[in-house]
């Protein structure tokens, strides 16, 4: 098992998480702006 691999995996996976965390809280923020 390759450590610097597995950090590589780690960190997309934990980036791709982030991203769609951040996109959820952006959308719950525009809808609760925007309800129409």
């Amino acid at each position: 098992m390759d450590i610097k691999q597995v950090a590589k995996e780690t960190s997309k996976v934990l980036a791709s998480y982030l991203t769609y965390q951040a996109v959820r809280i952006i959308t719950d923020q525009l809808w609760e702006t925007n309800p129409g």
